[in-house]
Protein backbone atom coordinates (compact mmCIF):
# COMPACT_ATOMS: atom_id res chain seq x y z
CA UNK A 1 0.00 0.00 0.00
CA UNK A 2 2.67 2.22 0.70
CA UNK A 3 4.65 2.08 -2.21
CA UNK A 4 1.57 2.92 -4.66
CA UNK A 5 0.48 5.76 -1.77
CA UNK A 6 4.13 7.38 -2.47
CA UNK A 7 3.29 7.06 -6.34
CA UNK A 8 0.60 9.66 -6.06
CA UNK A 9 0.10 13.23 -5.35
CA UNK A 10 1.46 13.77 -1.79
CA UNK A 11 -1.43 16.91 -0.59
CA UNK A 12 -4.17 14.31 -1.98
CA UNK A 13 -2.93 11.37 0.13
CA UNK A 14 -2.29 13.63 2.97
CA UNK A 15 -5.57 14.65 3.25
CA UNK A 16 -7.67 11.47 2.70
CA UNK A 17 -5.12 10.11 5.56
CA UNK A 18 -6.25 12.94 7.53
CA UNK A 19 -10.02 12.05 7.00
CA UNK A 20 -9.37 8.34 7.57
CA UNK A 21 -7.69 8.80 10.89
CA UNK A 22 -10.46 10.90 12.27
CA UNK A 23 -12.84 8.07 11.75
CA UNK A 24 -13.96 6.93 15.26
CA UNK A 25 -13.17 3.54 15.98
CA UNK A 26 -11.10 3.27 12.91
CA UNK A 27 -7.51 1.51 12.96
CA UNK A 28 -7.17 1.52 8.87
CA UNK A 29 -6.36 4.90 8.58
CA UNK A 30 -3.71 4.23 11.56
CA UNK A 31 -2.47 1.62 10.05
CA UNK A 32 -2.25 3.37 6.54
CA UNK A 33 -0.49 6.34 7.93
CA UNK A 34 1.98 3.84 9.48
CA UNK A 35 2.51 2.08 6.67
CA UNK A 36 2.93 5.57 4.28
CA UNK A 37 5.95 7.01 7.15
CA UNK A 38 7.57 3.37 7.31
CA UNK A 39 8.51 3.91 3.25
CA UNK A 40 8.88 7.21 3.29
CA UNK A 41 11.45 7.09 6.04
CA UNK A 42 12.90 3.98 5.69
CA UNK A 43 17.07 3.81 5.57
CA UNK A 44 15.98 0.89 1.68
CA UNK A 45 13.88 3.01 0.69
CA UNK A 46 14.63 5.19 -2.92
CA UNK A 47 13.03 8.02 -1.32
CA UNK A 48 15.31 11.26 -1.32
CA UNK A 49 15.92 13.81 1.65
CA UNK A 50 14.10 16.31 0.35
CA UNK A 51 10.78 14.44 -0.37
CA UNK A 52 11.03 13.32 2.85
CA UNK A 53 10.97 16.70 4.16
CA UNK A 54 7.84 17.27 1.48
CA UNK A 55 6.04 14.20 2.27
CA UNK A 56 6.20 15.06 6.32
CA UNK A 57 5.23 18.52 5.80
CA UNK A 58 1.98 17.48 3.63
CA UNK A 59 1.09 15.23 6.07
CA UNK A 60 1.34 17.36 9.23
CA UNK A 61 -0.66 20.12 7.17
CA UNK A 62 -3.42 17.53 6.76
CA UNK A 63 -2.57 18.17 2.85
CA UNK A 64 -3.65 21.82 2.53
CA UNK A 65 -1.06 24.06 2.37
CA UNK A 66 2.37 23.73 4.42
CA UNK A 67 2.37 27.57 4.53
CA UNK A 68 -0.93 28.11 5.59
CA UNK A 69 -0.88 25.32 8.18
CA UNK A 70 2.13 27.61 9.65
CA UNK A 71 -0.01 30.58 9.71
CA UNK A 72 -2.86 29.34 11.55
CA UNK A 73 -0.45 27.42 13.58
CA UNK A 74 0.91 30.88 14.40
CA UNK A 75 -2.59 32.13 15.31
CA UNK A 76 -2.13 30.23 18.33
CA UNK A 77 0.92 31.05 19.61
CA UNK A 78 0.40 33.90 22.92
CA UNK A 79 4.27 33.90 23.63
CA UNK A 80 5.31 37.73 23.83
CA UNK A 81 8.67 37.08 23.64
CA UNK A 82 10.21 35.53 20.30
CA UNK A 83 12.94 33.67 21.56
CA UNK A 84 14.00 32.67 17.96
CA UNK A 85 18.18 31.32 18.39
CA UNK A 86 20.25 31.50 16.02
CA UNK A 87 23.72 30.38 14.45
CA UNK A 88 26.94 32.11 13.09
CA UNK A 89 25.94 33.73 9.96
CA UNK A 90 22.55 34.17 10.73
CA UNK A 91 21.25 37.81 9.04
CA UNK A 92 19.55 39.79 12.17
CA UNK A 93 18.92 43.30 13.32
CA UNK A 94 19.55 45.78 15.58
CA UNK A 95 17.83 49.13 16.41
CA UNK A 96 19.20 51.40 18.25
CA UNK A 97 16.04 53.65 18.30
CA UNK A 98 14.19 51.06 20.29
CA UNK A 99 16.88 48.86 22.28
CA UNK A 100 17.69 49.89 25.77
CA UNK A 101 20.56 47.15 25.83
CA UNK A 102 23.77 47.48 23.43
CA UNK A 103 23.31 43.95 22.84
CA UNK A 104 19.29 43.99 21.92
CA UNK A 105 18.91 41.76 17.98
CA UNK A 106 15.96 41.33 16.21
CA UNK A 107 15.13 38.62 13.46
CA UNK A 108 14.11 39.49 10.42
CA UNK A 109 10.93 38.30 10.58
CA UNK A 110 10.11 40.79 13.78
CA UNK A 111 12.14 43.21 12.55
CA UNK A 112 10.15 43.77 9.39
CA UNK A 113 6.67 43.46 11.30
CA UNK A 114 7.50 45.54 13.79
CA UNK A 115 7.46 49.58 13.25
CA UNK A 116 11.39 51.44 12.40
CA UNK A 117 10.40 53.38 10.05
CA UNK A 118 13.05 56.32 10.77
CA UNK A 119 15.02 54.59 13.10
CA UNK A 120 18.55 54.23 13.53
CA UNK A 121 19.25 50.48 12.68
CA UNK A 122 21.71 48.05 11.33
CA UNK A 123 21.24 44.65 9.62
CA UNK A 124 24.18 42.46 10.84
CA UNK A 125 25.44 39.33 9.91
CA UNK A 126 25.42 37.23 13.29
CA UNK A 127 29.33 36.12 14.07
CA UNK A 128 28.84 33.33 16.84
CA UNK A 129 24.62 33.55 17.24
CA UNK A 130 22.28 35.28 19.07
CA UNK A 131 18.58 34.77 19.80
CA UNK A 132 15.90 37.73 19.17
CA UNK A 133 14.68 39.83 21.58
CA UNK A 134 11.35 41.10 20.64
CA UNK A 135 8.86 41.38 23.21
CA UNK A 136 11.42 41.88 26.10
CA UNK A 137 10.78 44.91 27.57
CA UNK A 138 14.34 44.66 29.34
CA UNK A 139 16.11 45.27 26.45
CA UNK A 140 14.07 46.71 24.39
CA UNK A 141 10.98 49.75 23.80
CA UNK A 142 7.76 48.16 23.34
CA UNK A 143 7.06 50.03 20.31
CA UNK A 144 9.72 48.32 18.82
CA UNK A 145 7.71 44.97 19.18
CA UNK A 146 6.46 43.35 16.52
CA UNK A 147 2.54 42.84 15.46
CA UNK A 148 3.04 38.91 16.94
CA UNK A 149 5.15 40.10 20.53
CA UNK A 150 3.41 42.94 21.08
CA UNK A 151 1.54 42.25 24.65
CA UNK A 152 -1.60 40.17 23.98
CA UNK A 153 -4.82 40.10 25.70
CA UNK A 154 -6.93 37.11 26.58
CA UNK A 155 -9.10 38.61 23.49
CA UNK A 156 -6.66 38.53 21.31
CA UNK A 157 -5.83 35.12 21.65
CA UNK A 158 -8.18 32.97 19.05
CA UNK A 159 -10.57 30.21 20.63
CA UNK A 160 -9.48 26.46 20.34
Amino acid sequence: MAASQLRRDKNSVAAQLKIEVNRPNSTTGIHQLNDLLDGVLSSEASVVDSEVLEWCKCLVAGGEGFEEFCKAVRCYDNATLCGLVWTANFVAYRCRTCGISPCMSLCAECFNNGDHTGHDFNMFRSQAGGACDCGDSNVMRESGFCKRHQMKSQSDIPCV
